[in-house]
C-alpha cells in the first residue's frame, strides 16, 4: 500500500511539474527580448467536416509534405507571455473520399483530395495558447486514387482564397537567450470557407453534376510539429 501511494504521489508531482513548465516561465529562463524569428515544420491530418453526399464517405488523410512556415513573434509584455505571431509559408489540406458501400470500396475508387496554398497566419498568443486565422492563396489541388491509376488536377480558379480558424499551443521545450527556443506546436483548424464541390464530379463519386454547393467540402485538420526561434534584441537575462 505504501509503494502504491508513493507511486501515485510521484506521478502527481511529475504531472504538476510538467504542466507548470508549460504555464509558468521560471526565473532562470526569464529575459527580455524584442522579437523572435524562426521556422516551423508541421505534419498534418485532415477530414471533411462538411455535409457528406449520399453514397459517399469521408476519411482521415495525411498531407504528405508537412506545412513549412517562416515564423515571427512579437512580445506585447515584458517576458512574452502575451504576444502576436505571423506565420508565412507552404500549407496544404487533405482528406479521403470513398463510396459509402464498403462492399464496393477498393483502391481504385478511394481518393485523396489534396489542396495546396501559400498560407498567411496571424496569431494571438496568451502564454502557450494561440488563436488566429490562416488565409490561403491557392497553389493547386490534386485528386488521386490509392491505386495510383487516376490523378485529376484542380485549377486554382476553382479553389479560391481559403480561410480557416486555428487554435492550439506553442510550448517551449528548450529556451535559452543565446541559442534560442525549441517549441512543440499543435494546432487544430476548421475551415471558414469551403473547398470545391466540383471535386466530386472529377472523381465521379456522389451526386450527379452539377453538385450542389452544400456538399462543398469543409476541412477540419490537426497539425503537430516543431519550430525553432532565434531571439532578437535580448536586453536582460535573469540568472539564479
Amino acid at each position: 500500500m505504501f509503494h502504491k501511494h508513493r507511486s501515485t504521489e510521484m506521478v502527481r508531482i511529475a504531472l504538476v511539474a510538467l504542466l507548470s513548465s508549460f504555464i509558468v516561465t521560471g526565473a532562470s529562463a526569464q529575459f527580455v527580448y524584442r522579437a523572435a524569428i524562426g521556422a516551423g515544420v508541421h505534419p498534418k491530418f485532415g477530414i471533411n467536416a462538411g455535409e457528406i453526399p449520399s453514397g459517399t464517405k469521408t476519411g482521415v488523410a495525411f498531407t504528405g509534405v508537412p506545412d513549412l512556415w517562416a515564423q515571427g513573434v512579437l512580445p506585447l509584455d515584458k517576458y512574452g507571455e502575451i504576444a502576436v505571431g505571423l506565420d508565412i509559408g507552404y500549407m496544404s489540406h487533405a482528406f479521403m473520399t470513398k463510396p459509402g458501400d464498403a462492399d464496393t470500396t477498393h483502391e481504385g475508387n478511394t481518393f485523396t483530395q489534396h489542396y495546396r496554398y501559400l498560407g498567411i497566419a496571424p496569431t494571438f498568443y496568451l502564454n502557450v495558447l494561440g488563436l488566429g486565422l490562416n488565409v490561403g492563396v491557392p497553389l493547386g489541388g490534386t485528386l488521386s486514387n490509392q491505386r495510383g491509376t487516376v490523378e485529376k488536377e484542380v485549377p486554382t480558379s476553382d479553389m479560391g482564397v481559403f480561410v480557416e480558424i486555428r487554435l492550439g499551443i506553442s510550448a517551449p521545450l528548450v529556451k535559452d537567450p543565446k541559442s534560442g527556443r525549441l517549441n512543440l506546436q499543435l494546432f487544430a483548424s476548421y475551415g471558414l470557407t469551403k473547398l470545391p464541390a466540383k471535386s466530386y464530379e472529377l472523381i465521379r463519386l456522389g451526386p450527379q453534376p452539377p453538385v450542389p454547393d452544400r456538399y462543398a467540402p469543409r476541412i477540419a485538420a490537426l497539425a503537430v510539429g516543431l519550430s525553432y526561434h532565434f531571439f532578437l534584441g535580448v536586453e536582460r537575462a535573469t540568472v539564479e
